[in-house]
């Protein structure tokens, strides 16, 4: 692998891990359409989720720190606290489900009809939350229907921070507040999945340059996507990407059904 695809492929996981259209569905995408091959192995997969994971705890490393502290001190009454509870209720449906169906969700990565129809299914999801004017807190519900909705959210074309965000938003959750701990429950989810795939990587393969190139460029452009979604949340104009997300869909099935696109 060269210096040059990683970089492209690390750029390609910075915008799309963060902003609700789906990471797993654009590589995908990126593989059948542009000709991008993703043999790079699991390992260098895991560096490229590496990179965005950094950028979250670059955004929210004093809230990571205080509910560090709030862990060691054994308290769950203070909002961070309070905030590591909820993300530990949130987080289990998704780790249940990465365990359970890991082999049978990565075998929808083969079909671009798959992806599609998921991709259409994402932009009637954040089309419905658009609209959300809630004014509620995170409370235990919330955290576990997110965590429910986050499970969901393994099939390729289903964006995790858009299926979460709009869940919460849904459920009546104020709309930063949804997106803010949409992107606290990326954090642990994320880990856990690369600590699970770390059993089928060879990281002796990783290629030193290329590999820091890969992380560098899903590190910086995933802090500037993540910026750019909590702008879009707060000014309520995930409707734009409920259409992209229609078009992208509906370009896959019907490429699938029409031009035989595998």
């Amino acid at each position: 692998m060269d210096t040059a695809y990683a970089l492209l492929l690390g750029i390609i996981q910075g915008i799309t891990e963060w902003l609700p259209i789906s990471s797993t569905a654009h590589l995908a995408i990126a593989n059948r359409f542009l000709g991008i091959d993703q043999s790079s192995g699991t390992a260098f997969d895991i560096a490229l989720h590496a990179g965005t994971l950094l950028s979250v705890v670059a955004v929210f490393w004093k809230d990571l720190l205080e509910m560090v502290k709030a862990a060691i001190r054994l308290d769950g009454k203070s909002p961070a606290g309070k905030t590591l509870i909820l993300l530990v209720i949130a987080t289990v449906p998704g780790a249940l489900a990465g365990i359970l169906f890991n082999n049978y969700i990565e075998g929808l990565f083969d079909s671009i009809l798959l992806i599609g129809a998921a991709l259409i299914i994402n932009s009637v999801i954040l089309y419905a939350a658009s609209a959300g004017r809630g004014i509620k807190q995170i409370g235990k519900r919330e955290a576990a229907i997110t965590g429910l909705v986050q499970a969901a959210a393994l099939i390729p074309g289903i964006s995790r921070s858009g299926s979460t965000i709009s869940a919460a938003m849904i459920s009546g959750v104020e709309r930063n507040k949804a997106a803010y701990f949409s992107l606290l429950m990326s954090i642990p989810i994320t880990f856990g999945a690369a600590v699970f795939e770390l059993r089928k990587a060879a990281l002796i393969e990783l290629q030193p340059a290329p590999t820091v190139a890969g992380i560098a460029a899903a590190a910086a452009v995933g802090y500037v996507s993540i910026k750019v979604l909590l702008r879009i949340v707060r000014e309520s104009k995930l409707q734009y990407f409920a259409y992209y997300c229609l078009l992208a869909g509906a370009s896959c099935v019907i490429a699938a059904l029409f031009f035989d696109v595998r």
